[in-house]
């Protein structure tokens, strides 16, 4: 097993380019319940200020759509129709959700079970509980455990119909969608001709470069919010995803316990760790993250190497750290 000196968290992020020939464009806004960033990269005499702000606004707009699909926060989006129509009977599905159904149902079978969007009865317990202060009972964990079958809902992808058999049951893609989203929008914007651009959603990060080009990401230290390391990632079309209490995590009777539930004991996370994975996409990396800070650290790395991407785990034990990484990973460092 290697050990290394640091973890990566999103922190910072710039672009280089070997010629110094590029503008660049920074948009902000409040996407998918967190901040937003997109910068795109332009050629002097190509893209100017006008352009770019166009085609940003068709990003952010394209966003706005698919997030309309996939919240669970937005009661009118379709994943929210559908989980109030659990019991009754199969629903159409959009091409939209039914490819990240797809892709989540892989990654379900993948993980054995430790990775599962029909965790929503779980995760809107935990979430109840952090905006409420009250720690769930025991008999409410277990109550909420039996109704997260992923395996028991029906994705009918020839008919284009969903069916999930019990009316409490809940689909929650909050753990593979902002990636799933970022990605889609970055596409939009190479499809328009854009060769050089970066969208960070809520530390779910894509880019898109041109040869010789790249971005370089800064990283934090383990549950430091404003702490950051004399290194970084250097990425060229790829994607990168941070999963970790950082910011969000309920504390309860002297224990920390992390946003990210364990649907196998029901509980959020408690030993503090990150997880940092480098994918070819961002939904690939977004439910990588997630899934890997649910298993065990050789589990991880052999997952990460089925998807060919790179990963960086740090576990605390007391008051130490212990840093592992895939064989590949050194190769995107600064």
């Amino acid at each position: 097993m290697n050990k290394f000196l640091f973890l990566l968290f999103i922190a910072s992020i710039h672009f280089f380019s070997v010629t110094g020939q590029y503008n660049k464009y920074t948009f902000y806004a409040d996407k998918m319940g967190s901040p937003l960033k997109l910068i795109i990269g332009a050629k002097k005499g190509q893209l100017d200020s006008v352009q770019s702000t166009q085609l940003a606004k068709e990003a952010l707009k394209l966003i706005d759509s698919l997030n309309h699909i996939l919240s669970d926060y937005d009661s009118s989006s379709e994943l929210s129709i559908i989980n109030k129509h659990a019991g009754s009977q199969p629903m159409p599905i959009s091409p939209v959700l039914e490819e990240i159904l797809l892709i989540a149902q892989e990654a379900y079978y993948q993980t054995k079970g430790a990775y599962n969007i029909a965790i929503g009865p779980l995760s809107l317990l935990w979430r109840n509980a952090r905006q409420e202060k009250v720690f769930p009972t025991k008999a409410q964990i277990l109550e909420a455990q039996k109704l997260i079958g992923l395996n028991q809902i029906i994705i009918d992808s020839i008919k284009h119909l969903i069916y999930i058999p019990n009316k409490a049951m809940r689909l929650d893609l909050g753990s593979l969608g902002k990636g799933f989203v970022a990605q889609k929008a970055l596409n939009f914007l190479q499809n328009k001709g854009v060769q050089y651009a970066m969208i960070d959603a809520g530390g779910k990060i894509v880019t898109v470069a041109p040869a010789n080009e790249y971005w370089q990401i800064g990283i934090n230290q383990l549950r430091e919010k404003n702490k950051t390391i004399a290194t970084s990632i250097r990425l060229s079309n790829k994607a990168v995803s941070t999963s970790g209490d950082t910011f969000q995590f309920f504390i309860y009777n002297g224990h920390r316990y992390s946003h990210i539930i364990n649907p196998l004991s029901g509980y959020g996370i408690e030993i503090p760790k990150n997880v940092t994975v480098i994918a070819s996409n961002g939904v690939t990396a977004d439910w990588l993250s997630t899934a890997c800070s649910l298993l065990s650290i050789n589990a991880s790395l052999q997952l990460a190497a089925k998807y060919n991407a790179q990963i960086l785990i740090a576990v605390q034990k007391g008051k130490t750290i212990q840093y592992f990484k895939s064989k590949g990973f050194d190769a995107y460092l600064n």
